[in-house]
């Protein structure tokens, strides 16, 4: 339940701080008084978009902050899900919205997104508005509150598992036959390709290598000529070297720091042979063959033409090569694999269809169960002649919420044929059928605080005191705060608030504070007659004491 809601720099409110005991309290005031902002300041604590028009005109920042308690166990699991620490009683709920727009949203003071205050909010607080009414001309809403009144909730969640496992099959089915539809038309072309990528052995670098062989193999001639004559000049000095080493080597027999030098000496000398010998090997081998020539001539050209054929590399027809093999490859065993996806399909399509089937009993089930709910509730509300209809009929076709379509019917009065909600309910009647709705799904789930806005617009009367009644007695399984203009409604809560719009330090501010004794009397009063006449008083005095309040 809300316990406390504090607000600062919103809209108008520059400060508030108001307590909500448990059981039925109302909200009233004059029109524009600033009923609405309220319940913007509390859609904004539970997940709403945010705006920079939302800060109070001069302030750079506004705070909205919510403490719940009594938190039903969905709430507790969210915030353990989401790493929240909570005492397993109480949850603050603060949003920061500055001027530039942007937001800082903490639950017990970490932060959260948007999107994940706005779950959050789902399971704190159950809000109906006027505009809530059009949500009943929606079927995906219908079936949502159809689907948890029968509890077919964890049902649901695994027929979806298996609906989106038998998609993913069909897609990889779809996607098969596609591949093979594609591989037979290219078939011809491809087998082409590969016999000749594969008979052309192509490797990386092999071109490079080519053409490098091929310049040394074209200069033969001139290599020959300056090779030879570098032989004969270094044949000359390691003769040189030689006699030169004999000479040393005398010498040093009487000078001994000339050994030294006779050893370099014989050091290049053994490199210079060396180097004459390699000369002589590197020589004898620039003798190319003519047909080698021709041979690596030719392969450079095989190569070139098959690189321009299949991508403009060696690189790019390499990885065609492969593709090619592959896709043949697949479609060689395209007709196993399909077989087997057909199989996968069909099993998992009758997985699905089975569990389509739980769906569409329990939904059965609970349709009666929730038909007699409502209809008994409509009763109550002023509609004694109402009957109130759910059908679950069965489709051909598995969809993602199951395989039926779901309609809420109504005839409203006596002697009328059921029609769709959607196409008969008067707004009055779809506010007593939302109420009705409500009333129902609370024995099957809590959020702890429901808010009814204005709910009751369009109606008066005996209609007016049963759905007072409907919400007094909601307000034994869950606190129900009503927004509301009809005194029936106000007379029966136990809390009440007035919201008022005043002029303070030359500027406009909407307070909120809770009335009681003479003050609510005279709120009911006006509520009444729009006046505060002594007929007035004592009607409202006589409406709180039929209350007992």
């Amino acid at each position: 339940m809300l316990e406390s809601l504090s607000v600062r720099n919103y809209v108008l409110i520059d400060h508030l701080d108001i307590s909500f005991p448990e059981g039925f309290s109302v909200l009233t005031g004059e029109t524009g008084s600033g009923k609405t902002i309220m319940l913007g300041a509390l859609s904004l604590l539970l997940g709403a978009k945010a705006d920079k028009n939302d800060v109070r005109n001069g302030e750079e920042s506004a705070e909205i902050c919510g403490l719940f308690s009594s938190l039903s166990s969905e709430a507790l699991s969210w915030a353990e899900e989401h790493g929240i620490e909570t005492d397993g009683q109480t949850m603050l709920i603060r949003r920061l919205i500055k001027r530039s727009g942007r937001s800082v949203y903490t639950v017990n003071g970490t932060p959260v997104t948007v999107k994940e205050g706005e779950e959050l909010g789902h399971l704190l607080v159950d809000v109906s508005s006027q505009h809530s009414h059009q949500t009943l001309m929606r079927p995906e809403v219908l079936r949502s509150m159809l689907d948890e009144f029968s509890g077919v909730l964890p049902a649901l969640s695994d027929y979806r598992r298996s609906y989106r496992e038998w998609q993913e099959i069909e897609k990889e089915k779809k996607q098969l036959e596609s591949d093979l539809r594609k591989a037979a038309e290219e078939s011809d072309y491809m087998r082409f390709a590969l016999s000749e990528l594969e008979a052309a052995s192509l490797k990386e670098g092999e071109e490079e290598e080519l053409r490098a062989e091929l310049d040394v193999m074209n200069a033969s001639g001139f290599l020959k000529e300056s090779l030879s004559s570098a032989l004969g000049e270094m044949k000359s000095a390691a003769s040189s070297l030689a006699e030169a080493l004999e000479e040393l080597r005398k010498a040093a027999g009487k000078d001994k720091r000339l050994v030294e030098y006779a050893d370099r000496t014989e050091s290049i000398g053994i490199d210079a042979d060396d180097i004459v010998l390699s000369l002589r090997d590197h020589l004898s081998a620039i003798d190319f063959p003519e047909s080698e020539l021709e041979q690596k001539n030719a392969r450079l050209s095989e190569i070139q033409r098959i690189r321009r054929r299949y991508g403009g590399s060696v690189t790019e027809a390499i990885r065609r090569r492969d593709d090619y093999r592959g896709k043949l490859e697949a479609a060689e065993n395209g007709a196993v694999l399909l077989e087997a996806l057909e199989k996968r399909a069909a099993k998992a399509l009758a997985d699905t269809a089975a569990k389509a089937d739980i769906l569409i009993s329990g939904r059965k089930k609970g349709a009666l169960a929730l038909q007699k709910s409502i209809e008994d509730s409509l009763h109550k509300l002023g509609m004694a002649s109402a009957l109130f209809s759910i059908s679950v009929e069965r489709t051909p076709a598995l969809g993602p919420d199951g395989m039926d379509k779901i309609a809420f019917f109504i005839a409203p009065n006596k002697g009328e044929r059921l029609s769709l909600i959607q196409d008969t309910a008067s707004g009055g009647e779809l506010s007593r059928i939302m109420l009705a709705m409500k009333s129902a799904l609370s024995s099957s789930r809590s959020t702890g605080t429901m808010l009814f806005d204005e709910i009751d617009a369009g109606i008066g009367g005996a209609v007016a005191n049963a759905v007072g009644d409907e919400m007094l007695a909601l307000s034994d399984r869950e606190q129900v705060i009503a927004i509301t203009h009809l005194p029936q409604i106000a007379s029966r809560a136990s809390g009440h608030y007035l919201v008022e719009k005043r002029e303070e330090n030359g500027r406009t501010v909407t307070r909120i504070r809770a009335i009681e004794g003479e003050e609510r009397v005279k709120e009911i009063a006006r509520l009444l007659s729009g006046e505060t006449s002594d007929l007035s008083l004592e009607h409202a005095r006589m409406l709180l004491e039929v209350q007992g309040r």
